[in-house]
């Protein structure tokens, strides 16, 4: 449960800090630095971040809990 909280934790905060970008009138013209493009980077990192750790937790506690077994079958 602990990355759990972590997760929604670190979310709760990237919106927070995102908040007064997207409070900017969004048809306004602004001259962009040369760097903004990055924000998109990190934003669909941090979105595939949290994908894989709910998709591993689903994989390994889950489905290990009722007896789902994924990947390679036995040669025998």
């Amino acid at each position: 449960m602990k990355a759990g909280r972590v997760v929604v934790l670190s979310l709760i905060i990237f919106v927070a800090g995102a908040a007064p970008a997207v409070a900017a009138p969004l048809l306004a013209v602004v001259k962009r630095p040369w760097h903004y493009w990055m924000s998109v980077v990190l934003a669909l990192s941090v979105v595939g971040l949290a994908g894989m750790l709910i998709i591993g937790y689903l994989v390994r506690v889950v489905m290990a809990k009722y007896g789902i077994r994924v990947g390679r079958r036995s040669a025998g």
